[in-house]
């Protein structure tokens, strides 16, 4: 009922000259007929950094430029290219914009604040590929199953900060910690990024797991079934 399966296609970019010009060009690639380029970044004042950028705004009539602090609204279908992102951005980007990315370009900044994502969504890698030569290790088959049916459960137009999707949440990652497996906040979060999950929600499940790990037991009314965890290692056998 609540599949968010993310169907376009992702690219990572370097940021140095050659990076940028194949995060360009690239995106051009995914344009069709009628479509817009939206560039991102965090403020308006960011586009500055960059000359190829700043210019391929300036310059033609189908590239917008949006902001982070502006809501990130994107306004025309068509790719998006996205400067300097966190994961946060990128969630927070595609939470109303998802249906209307033909493709989706990041350029890096930092590349451990979006590692976990492109170790998830395994991007096309544009530029100097070698920030990528070593990704962040997979997550537990059965963590893995339990976020293949948090994703199918919980109504992604909610926050999981409260109500059902909170409960079913929280009480799925303290069953995985009661069977001693061990959760890794920014894999999971990079994880729900590149399954459909958007806003402050991967954030969220980060911020949930980390406190687990840390002795923390957020408040849940939900009980789950006795077998619930032999359920999901049975299906991550099966899956293997």
């Amino acid at each position: 009922m609540f599949d968010r399966d993310v169907n376009y296609p992702c690219a990572v970019a370097s940021y140095d000259a050659e990076g940028v010009g194949a995060a360009i060009d690239w995106c051009c690639e995914h344009m069709e007929d009628g479509d817009t380029l939206t560039v991102w970044t965090s403020l308006k004042s960011n586009l500055r950094n960059c000359s190829e950028l700043e210019q391929l705004v300036s310059r033609h009539s189908n590239v917008e430029h949006v902001t982070g602090r502006g809501g990130g609204f994107i306004h025309g279908i068509g790719p998006v290219l996205m400067a300097w992102p966190d994961m946060a951005d990128i969630g927070k980007l595609v939470q109303y914009g998802s249906h209307r990315m033909r493709a989706l370009c990041v350029i890096t900044w930092s590349e451990d604040g979006i590692r976990p994502w492109v170790t998830a969504v395994r991007p096309s890698i544009l530029g100097d590929g070698s920030a990528w030569e070593d990704l962040t290790p997979e997550l537990d088959p059965v963590i893995v199953e339990a976020l293949k049916s948090l994703t199918l459960t919980i109504n992604h137009n909610n926050t999981i900060s409260a109500g059902f999707e909170k409960d079913t949440v929280v009480s799925s990652l303290l069953a995985l910690h009661d069977a001693g497996i061990w959760m890794d906040g920014e894999a999971m979060q990079g994880w729900a990024l590149a399954n459909g999950w958007s806003g402050k929600n991967p954030e969220h499940l980060a911020k949930y797991a980390e406190d687990i790990n840390a002795g923390k037991r957020p408040r849940c009314r939900r009980v789950l079934r006795p077998d619930y965890i032999d359920s999901l290692r049975r299906r991550a056998a099966d899956g293997a």
